[in-house]
């Protein structure tokens, strides 16, 4: 059992402040962080940490911040010939405003991320060999993105997409996938309605086998062609910084479902990881182990 994730690499640079700025405002901050950050390796690290065989296909830039992930992706049991190096752009970075209620607001500098490019993943072709899921979301190039999803199902890996940030180019003709994983804007978005509705007539029309929504504190919601609309309330813990919650909401349910557990189980397994991951600050940082994970888990059901 293996999990593929081909994504991005960015650092962040987190201030945390009162009250998010509206636009032509200034905001002072109270405190601010820099950590390792990026939706692919967010969720890479999610699943690393949550007890998935992960392994990371990414770019970073010849800088020092590209030195520095890394060595840190070294550290924490990533295959270094995986991260791959360009020369002409900076390792991707990332401005983000925090307010005391955790809600976010984020700017991003893809960067090297956008070097990643079709050949690059030909010419790893075993990743996909091996992999039983790949796990894709939407800060590399879109070309790269499709070729990944084409060669997944060259492969046959089931593919997890978490089309986020959102683009209005993702469509899942051009981007086949098996599981879909959004959240409520996210979800409008793709549907074209808000309030959104799950129905099996969209599964057929977009050609999923799964669509799952995350919204926050209230229920996760999934549909699949043998059930209908079915939902479960994540644990309620006390929101420090929501940065980076979908991915290892995301990340943990990749490895629940690559070990074969149930959709209702994989949802209780990354519910729970991703509402530790509020209470904590940063994204990486506040990866939960698996041990806390069901921890957390057993503590719902006492």
């Amino acid at each position: 059992m293996s999990i593929l994730v081909i994504g991005s690499l960015i650092i962040d640079n987190t201030l945390y402040v009162p009250t998010l700025p509206s636009r032509g405002e200034t905001a002072i901050a109270t405190s601010a962080l820099k950590s390792f950050g990026g939706k692919g390796a967010n969720q890479a690290m999610a699943a690393r940490s949550a007890g998935g065989d992960v392994n990371l296909l990414c770019c970073v830039g010849n800088d020092s911040a590209g030195k520095d992930y890394r060595e840190y992706l070294s550290a924490h049991g990533f295959d270094s010939s995986l991260i791959l190096t360009d020369d002409q752009l900076h390792t991707g970075s990332a401005f983000l405003g925090v307010e005391q209620s955790g809600e976010n607001s984020i700017i991003i500098n893809p960067g090297s991320n956008h070097a990643l490019r079709p050949d690059h993943l030909e010419q790893h072709v075993g990743l996909f060999e091996k992999a039983d899921i790949l796990l894709l979301q939407l800060e590399l190039p879109l070309d790269t993105i499709k070729h990944a999803c084409l060669m997944a199902r060259e492969n046959n890996v089931s593919v997890l997409f978490n089309p986020s940030p959102w683009n209005e180019s993702f469509n899942t003709v051009d981007f086949p996938c098996d599981i879909l994983v959004l959240n409520e804007h996210e979800a409008a978005c793709f549907f074209g309605e808000k309030p959104f509705r799950l129905t099996r007539e969209l599964l057929h029309e977009h050609q999923l086998e799964t669509v799952i929504v995350t919204q926050g504190k209230d229920p996760s919601l999934w549909l699949t062609g043998s059930q209908d609309v079915q939902q479960l309330k994540p644990p309620v813990v006390r929101a420090v910084d929501t940065v980076g919650a979908g991915d290892a909401f995301t990340g943990a349910l990749a490895v629940a479902l690559d070990e074969g557990q149930s959709l209702f189980s994989a949802i209780c397994f990354a519910n729970a990881a991703g509402a530790l991951s509020v209470t904590r600050e940063g994204a990486q940082g506040a990866v939960a182990s698996r041990e806390e994970i069901k921890d957390l888990m057993s503590s719902q059901r006492n």
